[in-house]
């Protein structure tokens, strides 16, 4: 809940994200008018001499964010998060900056009436995965450990939660990308294997027996997050250890997410994406490797993958990104189709003349 003394604060970072929606195209609605004020009771002297007994008082609603905490809301977690993400843009990259800027001011505000909530966490983990955006990798990093800080300070039952230990991932994960820029090998690899354990257990509580198929639509939201963060872990740490010339061990941590897709066989829409960003990942590996028949083929399952997702979801946001994956596929597939197809000319003997 935000406070009245730092209103004005939380308006000028609206204000700066809304700038931002700007640049991009896109536009948000005012501020809706305020609720009237209840009226005051009538009559209370004469109302309460006629009461024999005191009435219970009634019991209080949960209070509901206002519309300028839900506009707050949507332009730093949604808007600012998306724009941020877009940083190398050079129309955004001032603008973000500049948010991050108001986004400190207000962290540093709040700091005492947050102290100990999941808010401060929270905003410190978007300032942190900003930070990152902007390449600013040793200030992301320290950005990183005072998220952790705050985690840290949460109550044990609290931190526990599922929720929660997906923050602690995505610490991890964000730190462990900046400690690889900065050339901190053996730290980034060790941040990526925590963030990963980590999304394997959540997955391991939520995923079906080994004896049971799963039908299309039954894959529940809780399921569907984590796997799509497992996915996402294996991915990262597989491409981390071939940023470490381990190769091998990369492969083996590829092909270990994928058997998850394969056991659960029918996959979300958000599954899929992430699903064919581990199989890309594999391709690629292969095709660095000179396995330019497994490349084609992870290459392949990848693109069906696409087409598929393609054909049957209405979320926007993903048929984009399906769509973008499945360009680049296609011109990877063709040319390594030309590659295979030149070799296997060449091997043939010639025939000799008559």
């Amino acid at each position: 809940m935000m406070k009245q003394k730092y209103v004005s604060g939380s308006c000028r970072v609206v204000a700066t994200v809304a700038g931002m929606a700007a640049l991009v195209g896109l536009c948000s609605c005012g501020d809706e008018e305020e609720n009237k004020k209840e009226e005051a009771a009538q009559n209370v002297a004469a109302d309460a001499a006629q009461v024999t007994e005191p009435a219970a008082p009634a019991e209080a609603a949960p209070a509901e964010p206002d519309a300028k905490e839900k506009l707050f809301e949507a332009l730093i977690y949604d808007l600012g998060k998306a724009a941020a993400e877009n940083a190398g843009n050079p129309e955004l990259t001032e603008p973000v900056r500049n948010m991050l800027a108001l986004m400190e001011e207000y962290y540093a505000q709040q700091a005492e009436a947050l102290k100990g909530t999941a808010e401060k966490v929270r905003l410190a983990l978007s300032m942190a995965d900003i930070t990152r955006n902007l390449t600013a990798w040793e200030r992301a990093c320290n950005s990183y450990d005072r998220a952790q800080a705050d985690l840290d300070a949460l109550p044990e039952a609290e931190r526990n939660t599922p929720e929660k230990k997906r923050w602690q991932s995505s610490i991890c994960n964000g730190k462990a990308f900046c400690e690889l820029r900065r050339g901190n090998k053996t730290q980034a690899l060790e941040l990526y294997a925590k963030a990963l354990e980590i999304d394997n257990a959540l997955y391991a509580e939520v995923a079906p027996a080994d004896d049971v198929e799963l039908q299309p639509g039954e894959v529940g939201d809780e399921l569907a997050l984590a796997t799509e963060n497992v996915f996402f872990a294996y991915r990262c740490l597989g491409e981390c250890q071939e940023f470490c010339e381990d190769p091998e061990e990369a492969r083996e941590t590829y092909k270990s997410g994928i058997e998850i897709a394969q056991r659960l066989k029918h996959l979300t829409p958000g599954m899929t994406y992430q699903y064919v960003r581990l199989m890309v990942a594999l391709g690629n590996l292969e095709s660095r490797c000179g396995r330019d028949r497994h490349a084609l083929d992870s290459w392949g399952r990848a693109a069906q993958a696409c087409q598929q997702v393609a054909n049957v979801t209405t979320n926007v946001a993903i048929r984009s990104k399906v769509g973008r994956a499945y360009q680049s596929l296609a011109v990877n597939i063709k040319a390594m189709q030309e590659k295979l197809n030149k070799a296997e000319t060449e091997m043939v003997p010639s025939q000799p003349a008559e």
